[in-house]
């Protein structure tokens, strides 16, 4: 069974009630997300009422920290595609992540990692069947 990685819109839109979202994250065993994905969460707080939903919402997922072989990777993946292809290094971790942790990335933004090879990708929202 593959195992995902949840990038930041899927954190987003399950906080925004979204049924795909929620259907998604009840599928899923053991969710998991990159910590660079809760701390952009955590950003993007307006206010104290906000910042205590994420905080209880984020309870339920695994949280994978950056170590060195994640920032090492980021580096290579920066180095390579940053110029190209304008990779990003918050993408970049949250790519690392993925792949040293052999996790399939699930994500809204293809166009954001679509260059990285190593990386398994899956588009969100899934396309319903028949499109």
């Amino acid at each position: 069974m593959k195992q995902y990685l949840l990038d930041t819109c899927i954190i987003v839109d399950y906080l925004r009630k979204n049924k795909k979202a929620a259907l998604l994250l009840s599928s899923l065993e053991k969710p998991l997300i990159s910590v660079i994905t809760a701390a952009e969460v955590y950003q993007g707080c307006r206010n104290k009422k906000e910042l205590n939903e994420v905080k209880k919402a984020l309870r339920f997922f695994n949280i994978i920290p950056i170590n060195e072989a994640i920032s090492q990777l980021s580096l290579e993946l920066l180095e390579k595609h940053t110029l190209s292809f304008g990779l990003l290094i918050l993408d970049s971790l949250i790519a690392a992540t993925a792949i040293k942790n052999n996790l399939t990335l699930m994500t809204a933004n293809i166009k954001h990692f679509k260059m990285i090879k190593t990386l398994k990708l899956e588009k969100w929202p899934p396309l319903s069947p028949g499109r």
